[in-house]
């Protein structure tokens, strides 16, 4: 987009002066000089009166008024053309701004008289327009590009560096579960600055979930401890595993934490699905299969769907090496059509001999 210079009009030439308005306007502007002199003390005189309280009210506005007077021939000739051709306009500026209060009236009309200095300053844009022609160049007509959107992990294994920076400071506003997985990927990664980005931002979402335990433990360290903050606290702990932020000894000690935590909460409140749900997650990681099948019995009475708790009683009989309650467990789900997309490959898999 060009710009253009608006183009000046030349003003039209001034009338000529007489001899006599010539002299007249040089005498006014030496009759300015004095009378601006003798308006500075009158206006001196009038706030010294004002502030000592002694003179009345009729002689500090004599005062203040007879210097406005003097002061007028100086105002007409520091103001604008177009100020002193309006006379009742400049009357009704110097009468609003300097007649209210003695000297600091005047210092209003002139901080105005400096603000319409300034003026043109920040109006410089105003003599240019917008053009829409090129002038110097012809107008080049490029194909539009058309990429295909790439996902972050398909970005992380490319060889475009600043792609890959890229992809990791978009990571920044996806939560934690999605963006770890991808952040210790890139840690790993051939350049210097993906890799100082992506520990950066892993290292931050590390802090910030250990910090929140660390304020919700310290909550909980006085009195009541009410069930959202249990909850919540258990929460923490079960999101630091399942994460994988946690080594197999903090691990134990992480899920031991939230299980007695949920164990708390379930004092409180016995009928709570939220509070049960998240205990069976933790007892199944932690090796509790009783406290987990428990689990499972009491969200099934509540009304719990098999797409849900089927999963859960399938990884039990595989832990306890129990396969012919696995394959029942998975034929069950295959029959209903509630087997999840996790366990597809798994369901077929087991049951494939049956099928045979």
């Amino acid at each position: 987009m060009a710009f253009k210079r608006k183009r000046t009009v030349p003003p039209p030439a001034a009338p000529a002066v007489e001899p006599e308005d010539s002299a007249a306007g040089g005498a006014l502007n030496l009759a300015a000089v004095p009378g601006a002199i003798v308006a500075v003390v009158l206006e001196f005189l009038s706030a010294k009166a004002l502030l000592s309280g002694e003179a009345s009210a009729f002689t500090v506005l004599s005062l203040h008024f007879i210097a406005l007077l003097l002061a007028v021939p100086v105002l007409r000739l520091i103001f604008p053309e177009e100020y002193r051709r309006l006379k009742w306009t400049f009357a009704a500026l110097v009468v609003g701004f300097a007649l209210p209060l003695p000297v600091v009236g005047p210092l209003f009309l002139l901080g105005y008289r400096l603000l319409l200095t300034m003026e043109p300053a920040r109006n410089v844009e105003s003599k240019y327009v917008l053009g829409t022609t090129q002038y110097l160049t012809l107008p080049r007509h490029e194909p539009a590009e058309h990429e295909e959107p790439r996902s972050v992990a398909e970005i992380l294994n490319g060889k475009d560096d600043v792609a890959r920076r890229a992809a990791i400071l978009a990571l920044r506003v996806v939560e934690p579960k999605k963006a770890l997985p991808l952040l210790q990927k890139a840690i790993q990664d051939s350049d210097e600055q993906v890799r100082l980005l992506a520990q950066t931002q892993f290292n931050q979402i590390i802090a910030g979930l250990e910090g929140r335990v660390k304020t919700l433990e310290a909550d909980l360290a006085t009195p009541p401890r009410h069930l959202n903050k249990l909850l919540l606290l258990a929460e923490q702990y079960h999101e630091l595993v399942y994460l994988g932020l946690a080594t197999d000894e903090t691990q134990t000690i992480y899920l031991g934490r939230a299980i007695e935590l949920l164990e708390e909460a379930g004092q409180q409140a016995p009928d709570s699905t939220a509070v049960r749900f998240l205990l069976v997650k933790c007892a199944l990681k932690s090796g509790r299969l009783d406290q987990a099948r428990a689990g499972i019995q009491f969200l099934r009475k509540k009304g719990w769907q098999p797409e849900v708790l089927g999963p859960w009683e399938a990884e039990i009989a595989f832990l306890e090496r129990d396969w012919e309650l696995l394959a029942t467990t998975l034929r069950k789900l295959e029959a209903e059509g509630a087997t999840p997309g996790a366990l597809r490959g798994p369901a077929e898999f087991w049951l494939q001999p049956a099928k045979a």
